[in-house]
């Protein structure tokens, strides 16, 4: 009886820490998600400033040159932010799901450490649009 106690209590615990990773998990994707929506409008404001906007012929070149370095800064910045948002959100809840034991920990925390990166390429491409 106490040995299946322990059991019962082993996998109460397991399951609540499951769910409790199942909740960071979602919160990352969520996070992940919305600064990938937000890249994805700004690198479209930065392919409208490429392509619609003329720069009259009387402009200074350092203002002019300023500003295509800016917008593709902007650009690269935004697309590379969408690209690894996407990539950590398909492979990050791909693997928690279909992962072998242990991967939704693996999974919550190599999103957690991603963070830090696609948050400073998204704050790159926001400075830059400036």
């Amino acid at each position: 009886m106490l040995a299946a106690d322990k059991l019962l209590l082993t996998s109460t615990i397991r399951k609540s820490a499951t769910e409790l990773k199942g909740k960071e998990l979602e919160l990352h994707k969520t996070n992940f998600d919305a600064v990938g929506t937000q890249a994805a409008v700004l690198a479209g404001f930065a392919i409208t400033g490429l392509c619609e906007f003329h720069v009259p012929e009387e402009a200074n070149v350092f203002l002019t040159t300023g500003f295509y370095v800016f917008v593709v800064i902007t650009l690269v910045a935004n697309l590379r932010c969408v690209s690894m948002t996407t990539c950590i959100t398909v492979m990050g809840t791909g693997l928690a799901l279909r992962g072998p034991d242990g991967s939704m920990v693996k999974a919550v925390e190599g999103m957690y450490n991603a963070r830090y990166t696609v948050f400073l390429t998204f704050g790159v491409g926001i400075t830059s649009s400036l």
